[in-house]
């Protein structure tokens, strides 16, 4: 009976989301399987590490912006034979005895990574500590982002969104054996091909006209005063599905503005729903940000997307960027919005366009391919293996090891730079 350690945290929701759908996928096609899920930072972390990776991020998001997208550059900008001695490092340490006795203890045969400092973690494990488990990772956004060069030696399998990202990562130290293409894993229901008619008949939309559906996630940069206001400019009738998730607060708010304002549009304002595939299939485009699962979802679903620039963090703007280059999506502001779209209202040939482009980049029933590559892992050994050394002494060895490999490989590049 398989074992399977799924590491993840919730900085977001595209982590645990990601770890839900393998865990489904492995149940569906191997009932016997046992999973758990982890969370790293809230079992093994402190309440502060806790915070920071859940709440901290969406504050900083919120509120520091700027700040937090000139670090997250800044750490673009260093030079791979000091990977062994980035901060990232420091900053799991805490974390190591707990993921090291969970791993010892459970002694799963597969561990899925699904956050890269979930991986550096088990990173620095492997200098010390003998893993017999395969150890799987996978990106989760349209960039690449910084710090996947100091899990290369420890992954068996790297899960990247795009073809793009294989000479990246061969560039940070990857073997191409490492590396899949598999997309980014999403629930399967959003490939599911339903007649739009009569899906909008069943949500209860109307069935002829042009519909959007605007996806209010967390920090959304449009207010209910904008978005309506901006609705208020657009040249033809259309169907506006606005999603609050469970932000009832601002759920209340175009309760309120939609009884005071006399649109011409038929506009459905609802919460929390777990139709969203059912609601992409009712529609024609997306109004949305950039979040790598979002954006997956969306051209899965064959839709093309006004995508916000403003207000991102740096790897939405990679997510944008990369749909607008593949023509998925239009760049879009606060006031440009009615404009957008009553372009694609008004040509109809550029809105196909867009649909035809999501149809080449959508990457089909990644969970599958995922599935298919680690299915046939072996059964780890874990004989004799128990944790005998304090917290502190596993940190210890792991920061001695660290420097020991920080030194090899700089001595190694000194090598290969005099040759």
């Amino acid at each position: 009976m398989k074992k399977i350690l799924i590491i993840t945290c919730s900085a977001g929701n595209g982590h645990n989301s990601a770890a839900k759908r393998i865990e489904e996928k492995f149940l569906k096609e191997e009932p016997g399987t046992q999973i758990e899920i982890v969370d790293m930072y809230k079992e093994y972390g402190s309440k502060l590490e806790a915070w920071i990776i859940e709440d901290g991020y969406f504050f900083a998001c919120n509120h520091l912006m700027k700040t937090y997208n000139y670090f997250f550059k800044k750490t673009e900008h260093t030079d791979f034979e000091n990977k062994h001695s980035f901060g990232c490092h420091g900053q799991v340490d805490s974390m190591l005895s707990g993921v090291l006795s969970k791993i010892y203890s459970y002694q799963p045969d597969l561990i899925v990574c699904t956050y890269i400092f979930t991986a550096i973690a088990v990173a620095n494990l492997k200098r010390v500590y003998k893993i017999p488990a395969k150890v799987a990772c996978m990106t989760l956004d349209y960039g690449v982002s910084p710090y996947w060069e100091c899990t290369a030696e420890a992954l068996d399998y790297m899960f990247l969104t795009d073809e793009y990202m294989i000479e990246p990562f061969v560039k940070r130290g990857f073997n191409r054996s490492q590396l899949f293409v598999s997309g980014i894993p999403i629930s399967n229901e959003f490939y599911v091909e339903r007649d739009k008619t009569e899906t909008r008949k069943l949500l209860g939309l109307d069935e002829k006209l042009f519909t959007i559906v605007v996806m209010c996630a967390s920090f959304f940069p449009v207010t209910p005063k904008q978005l309506i206001n901006s609705l208020k400019q657009l040249n033809k009738k259309i169907q506006v599905v606005i999603i609050n998730g469970k932000n009832h607060k601002q759920q209340k708010k175009y309760e309120n503005l939609l009884k005071n304002e006399k649109l011409f549009h038929v506009v459905h304002n609802i919460g929390f729903t777990k139709q969203i595939p059912q609601f992409f299939s009712a529609c024609d485009l997306i109004v949305g940000k950039a979040g790598g699962l979002t954006t997956t979802e969306t051209i899965s679903s064959k839709l093309p997307s006004l995508i916000f620039d403003e207000s991102l963090p740096l790897q939405e703007i990679y997510n944008k960027n990369f749909m607008i280059e593949k023509g998925c999506a239009l760049p879009v502001s606060k006031k440009n919005l009615a404009e957008k779209i009553n372009f694609l209202l008004a040509n109809p040939q550029e809105y196909e366009k867009m649909v035809e482009a999501t149809k080449k980049t959508r990457k089909l029933y990644a969970i599958d391919k995922f599935y298919d590559v680690l299915k046939d892992v072996p059964k780890a050994n874990y004989d004799g293996l128990k944790v005998t050394d304090s917290k502190k002494e596993v940190v210890k060895k792991v920061r001695q090891q660290r420097k020991i490999d920080h030194k090899n490989l700089v001595e190694k590049f000194k090598q290969e730079n005099k040759g």
